[in-house]
């Protein structure tokens, strides 16, 4: 009998806790599906205005719009409840499906800026990462 070890206290806590019923929550991390642009913020009529206030790090809303007439998997980007506008059309087949399934997703803006492309003329861009948010 001198070869059996009593176990060690911690582990008697933990299996004791387990019997007892206590529930363990698993590591949840968030986990990150793509990055992208904002598509259409050319067209969001007072984008003049919202832009100034993005910044780096910023949360973004995603919305399903199924009912879009151009497009049945449209995904609506919001900051602080302001339409900026989608995401690009060629990304959001599978992620419109997940956010049908009932997967909670949302944006996180990566990079904004103001590019110069011809002529004088300037194109607006916020580049931002798509993120799925795990729930137990």
């Amino acid at each position: 009998m001198a070869n059996i070890q009593k176990p060690d206290s911690d582990l008697a806590d933990f299996v004791g806790f387990v019997q007892k019923g206590g529930k363990i929550k698993p590591f949840v991390k968030d986990i990150k599906l793509i990055t992208v642009n904002v598509a259409g913020l050319e067209y969001v009529e007072n984008i003049d205005e919202i832009f100034p206030k993005i910044k780096i790090n910023d949360k973004l809303e995603l919305f399903r719009e199924s009912d879009n007439e151009y497009d049945h998997h449209a995904i609506l980007v919001k900051y602080f409840g302001e339409k900026i506008g989608y995401v690009p059309r060629n990304e959001n087949n599978v992620l419109s499906s997940l956010m049908d399934g009932g997967k909670l997703i949302y944006g996180v803006v990566e990079n904004i800026g103001e590019d110069e492309i011809y002529k004088g003329y300037s194109f607006r861009f916020i580049n931002f990462t798509i993120y799925m948010k795990e729930e137990f």
